[in-house]
């Protein structure tokens, strides 16, 4: 059987009463004790720093994300080069967002990978699918 994170990010209906569903729990209450340190950042290198963290990966000194910034997830998050991401973005990831290089984003921005099904007997489960935002693009306010 292919793990919780595996089937969110394919795309496969996965109910919250999953028995795995406990493992994006952990991962959404790490994201949000280390959101309020990111969010008090002070300088971008700061910034860069904290969402590493909560990514699982640096970020490039090249990138630069104004805060705030939210996510309920983060590990599923990549970020390329020269990309830019303006204030009070909310980034929700769980089935994968990939920024390519030399992307720029307007603040307030929202990028949203899940859903729920929309038969009330299946609502309290979870679709995903990903984004992918191409090199050189622009997503304005």
């Amino acid at each position: 059987m292919k793990d919780i994170f595996h089937r969110l990010r394919s795309g496969e209906l996965v109910h919250l009463h999953d028995p795995e569903f406990y493992r994006v729990d952990e991962v959404v209450n790490r994201t949000l004790a280390l959101s309020p340190s990111l969010n008090n950042s002070t300088s971008t290198d700061k910034i860069r720093e904290k969402l590493g963290e909560i990514f699982g990966h640096p970020l490039d000194k090249s990138t630069t994300v104004f805060v705030p910034f939210h996510t309920n997830f983060g590990q599923s998050i990549k970020i390329g080069k020269h990309v830019f991401i303006n204030h009070a973005c909310s980034f929700l990831d769980m089935g994968g967002i990939t920024i390519e290089d030399h992307v720029l984003i307007g603040p307030r921005v929202n990028l949203v990978t899940e859903n729920h099904p929309l038969l009330p007997s299946e609502r309290r489960g979870m679709l995903c699918q990903p984004i992918l935002i191409k090199q050189n693009a622009w997503i304005g306010a």
